[in-house]
This record gives C-alpha cells, sequence and structure tokens, in this order.
C-alpha cells in the first residue's frame, strides 16, 4: 500500500542527515575509545545501558498495570485497531494497552525486543463514551502510522547522530506530521483528525467550543525568540501547526500561516555549524597526535583484527546489502548460494537489496528467476515488498515482485 504522498517532504532528508552524522560520531567515539584506552566505551555503554534499562522499567510497568485491548476486553477499541491497521497494511499489529495518566490526553508508541506496542491514555479512550469516536480513531492511526514508518526501529540507527543541536528533534517533528496525515487519510475524516488535535490541547468538552480560525491565528503570530526556540527544542510540533498542516492537506483556504523568524533560522545554522566544526577539530587534533597513531596501530593490527567488518551469514547477503553488481550475484546464484536464505532479522537477499536508493531491476529480475520468495517476512512481519515500499523504489519493481506473489 503506498503512502510515499503522504510523508512529510522533509522526514527522509533529516533520517539520511542523522545517520551520516550517527556514523561520523561512531567514528569519532572509536577514536576516542582507543585513546582512552576503552574509558569513553565504558562511560557510552553505561549511559546506553541505564537508557534501555528504565525503558524496560517503564514497559514492564505498562505490561503488568495496563489493561490490554482484546477481542473480549474493549471489544470495540480492539476491532478499531484491526480495522485501521489492516487498511494499512500492517502485517503483526502491536499490543495495545491502557493506562490511567491522571487525566493526561495522550497516546505512544513502543518497542519492546521485536514486539511492537501502542499505549493509549484512559482519558483518551473516554472519548468514545461522549460521542467523539472518529477522534480516538484518529490517535489510534496516528500511533500504527508510526509503526508501519517504522519510526520505533529507526531511532535507534539514528541515536548517535541526535547529537546534533536541533536535528534530532527536527526528524522527530517531520515524523508526527507525516503520521497525522497517514491518520487523516486512513480515517478518511479530516474534520475528526483536526478535533482530535484540539482536544488534545484543551480537552474533550472545551474542544466543541475553539474556534479553528482563531486558535491558529493567534497561535500564529506566537513567532518571538523564546517562543520558536521551545519549538524547535521539541520532538512534536505545536498543536496549531498540526491542525493546519491537515487543513492544508485537506486543501482547505484561508489557512493561517506559521513563519520562523530569520534570525532564529540563522542561530540554528550557526549551532549546528559550529558543533560540526567542534567535533572536527576533536577529530584532528586526536589523530594528528603521534602517541594515538601508535595506538591505532597496534590496536588494529593486534587487538580488533577482523572484528571490525560487519559479518554475515552468508555470502549473497552481503553482496544484496552492499549492491553488488549484477554479474557478482549471478556468480553467488550459480555457486548454490540460497535466495531465500535469512539472516538473524529475518532478512531474506531481496529484502536486503532493497535497503539501497537505487536497485538494479535486472538484479530483481535474477533473484526472483531463481526462486526468491516475495511472502517471505522479516522480524518486522514485512515482505521485500513492504521494504521496497517504505525505501521509495518505484511502481515497476513493485509491480515486477507482486507477479510472482
Amino acid at each position: 500500500m503506498n503512502h510515499s504522498n503522504l510523508v512529510h517532504k522533509r522526514e527522509k532528508l533529516y533520517f539520511s542527515l542523522l545517520v551520516a552524522a550517527s556514523v561520523l560520531v561512531l567514528i569519532l567515539g572509536v577514536v576516542l575509545t582507543v585513546a582512552s584506552f576503552g574509558l569513553f566505551l565504558w562511560i557510552i555503554g553505561t549511559i546506553v545501558s541505564l537508557s534501555l534499562f528504565t525503558h524496560w522499567i517503564q514497559i514492564g510497568y505498562i505490561r503488568t498495570n495496563g489493561v490490554k485491548v482484546t477481542a473480549r476486553q474493549f471489544t470495540e477499541l480492539h476491532d478499531m485497531v484491526q480495522r485501521v491497521g489492516a487498511d494499512m497494511g500492517i502485517r503483526l499489529l502491536p499490543d495495545v494497552y491502557i493506562l490511567q495518566a491522571g487525566g493526561v490526553l495522550n497516546a505512544f508508541a513502543t518497542r519492546f525486543f521485536q514486539k511492537n506496542m501502542v499505549i493509549l491514555y484512559s482519558d483518551v479512550v473516554e472519548l468514545t463514551r461522549t460521542g467523539q469516536t472518529k477522534e480516538v480513531e484518529f490517535v489510534i492511526a496516528h500511533e500504527l502510522a508510526h509503526i508501519r514508518r517504522n519510526h520505533v526501529q529507526k531511532q535507534w540507527v539514528i541515536l548517535l547522530g541526535s547529537i546534533i543541536p536541533f536535528l534530532g528533534s527536527a526528524y522527530s517533528r517531520a515524523c508526527e506530521y507525516t503520521c497525522d496525515r497517514m491518520a487523516a487519510h486512513y480515517i478518511q475524516d479530516f474534520g475528526a483528525a483536526k478535533r482530535a488535535l484540539t482536544v488534545l490541547a484543551i480537552g474533550g468538552p472545551l474542544a466543541k467550543e475553539v474556534n479553528e480560525f482563531d486558535y491558529l491565528y493567534e497561535a500564529s503570530r506566537e513567532n518571538g525568540f523564546i517562543a520558536k526556540y521551545s519549538e524547535l527544542l521539541s520532538t512534536h510540533p505545536t498543536l496549531p501547526k498540526r491542525i493546519a498542516s491537515i487543513a492544508t492537506s485537506a486543501g482547505e483556504e484561508n489557512v493561517p500561516v506559521f513563519k520562523t523568524a530569520g534570525y532564529v533560522k540563522a542561530s540554528i545554522i550557526s549551532m549546528v555549524l559550529l558543533t560540526v566544526i567542534g567535533n572536527g577539530a576533536i577529530i584532528a587534533l586526536l589523530v594528528m597526535s603521534d602517541d594515538l597513531t601508535e595506538i591505532v596501530s597496534a590496536g588494529m593490527t593486534e587487538d580488533f583484527g577482523d572484528d571490525w567488518a560487519l559479518e554475515w551469514e552468508e555470502p549473497i547477503q552481503e553482496l544484496t546489502y552492499n549492491n553488488a553488481s549484477y554479474e557478482e550475484i549471478e556468480a553467488e546464484l550459480l555457486n548454490g548460494a540460497d535466495v531465500n536464505v535469512q539472516d538473524e532479522y529475518g532478512e531474506t537477499p531481496l529484502h536486503n537489496l532493497f535497503y539501497n536508493d537505487e536497485v538494479d531491476e535486472e538484479t530483481v529480475q535474477l533473484l526472483l528467476d531463481n526462486g526468491a520468495d516475495v511472502t517471505l517476512e522479516n522480524d518486522s512481519g514485512m515482505t521485500p515488498i513492504d521494504t521496497a515500499r517504505d525505501w521509495g523504489h518505484g511502481p515497476e519493481l513493485i509491480e515486477l515482485m507482486e507477479s510472482y506473489e
């Protein structure tokens, strides 16, 4: 199910920048680890371990105290999740829990090992009791959109790059816009989508009294330094901006325009540049150090050895992941390679091939002709066709694989 037209125009750009930044930070981390004889790695490992432990404790609390939505528990809500999830093409639907949060209107998606979860705060669910069922459906569709776009898994990929000022939060805000658009599209009710966001701002009963245009107009005038910096540091766009974005997507006219002052943009650019220059200077100083050069040389030849290279279970997986030539992949297949071998994540060579931006159609045809199964799912429940769609590959490749279902 193609939803590329619903993806915010900057989501992929920010993700690419974060991946690049993560690689640079990883290189810097390796250099600092060697220079500090492992101390830097110990510090970072401790921070990551504590973060994971805190996350697991939170998940444990939810699973032991929240009420799980099932076919027998909150049946209407369960049916709603099943229907919206099926429309979005999510093969492996998440567990949904309802949790009391002291009057807070919110919901979020998360992941525990290989299992996706959606948590709905009880006050959101209670909106169905006051006739605001479509609004609740939007909230659910929004969280399912996060899962459909693999936003939770991608957070681990870009974790290191998020130290760049404003970049991580900018990507998160773009993801929120994407999920708003997808949710509004799949519930087929832009009015309910806007009302749902208004409910998050002021509550269910009062939301009915809000003048939407006046709300957006007054918010659009808040473009001072403090207001903008507060927004830029936030992982979510302001609710008025999200409402305006949905209104614009729906083709509405006379929607208030939100603008960022030039001096705020200039300060952001300056902050990013200073961070990049600072990190570059640190790397340069460390690399130019004679002592470090000796340590790195010794470490690479004696201590690390081949551990720096990625390890693959089968050569064909590495070839497809690295987008090798048609001839190299053909030679491996002629050598008896299993075209449907799955790695520890359930990825087949066909899955791995579509993680590249440019894919040769003849290479895809080669794998298909040699028996590549387009229906095999990875651990996230995605087939090669789903992966190709998510990575924005053209309809020709999609149609080609669909012909082999």
